[in-house]
């Protein structure tokens, strides 16, 4: 008997049980994510892709060190492209290379790409968050893998709020900070994640991150 199977099967599905009722199947046979004490997600569909410390704020200037709000964005690149993003910053950042990192991808398919712990400040932000303060050094921020004008399929909505779920739940972020889209913290230059994610999807990935 293969125990690390038969382990991660009863994990998952512990994790089930009690999922709260009114969502679609998928959604309620998702399992829960668990952040570790360092600030990685870990569960499945989980894959980390460690970011270089030359991309990343060693830590958050909260009075806690921990995230205070969650910020939303859409990545303007095409589904599948988490990996290569996140491989490109696991190794030293050059002159070259423009500044831009973040915490956490959400692929097409729900699969989750971390590259920072949640604990790190990223530079995904210009612009400061009402109460908190500047975005990169305050929040851990959310890449929806595509497009402002979508398609977001069902997958990964999902895997938005599983990740969503996870910090709320771990963190004690409200609900008033933890829907901050990237448009609302640089309105001169930023629209994303756009209208379509925030009017049809941000709801229910709300509701499921709070039930």
């Amino acid at each position: 008997m293969d125990l690390s199977k038969l382990s991660r099967t009863l994990r998952d599905l512990f994790a089930r049980i009690g999922q709260p009722s009114g969502f679609p199947d998928e959604w309620q046979l998702a399992a829960d994510l668990h952040v570790d004490e360092s600030g990685w997600l870990e569960g499945d569909r989980v894959v980390q892709i460690r970011s270089h410390s030359s991309w990343f704020y060693p830590e958050l200037s909260t009075a806690s060190g921990d995230p205070g709000a969650i910020v939303w964005h859409a990545s303007a690149t095409p589904h599948g492209s988490a990996g290569n993003m996140a491989r490109r910053r696991a190794v030293p950042r050059s002159p070259a290379d423009r500044a831009a990192s973040w915490h956490i991808s959400v692929e097409g398919n729900g699969d989750i790409v971390q590259m920072i712990p949640a604990e790190c400040g990223a530079w995904h932000a210009i612009g400061k968050i009402s109460g908190l303060g500047p975005a990169n050094r305050t929040s851990a921020s959310i890449e929806i893998i595509g497009f402002e004008r979508g398609p977001f399929p069902e997958a990964q909505v999902v895997g938005c709020a599983r990740v969503a779920r996870a910090l709320v739940r771990s963190y004690g972020i409200p609900r008033s900070l933890a829907n901050v889209s990237h448009a609302s913290i640089d309105p001169d230059r930023r629209t994303d994640p756009g209208k379509l994610w925030l009017r049809d999807h941000a709801p229910h990935v709300m509701e499921y991150a709070f039930t």
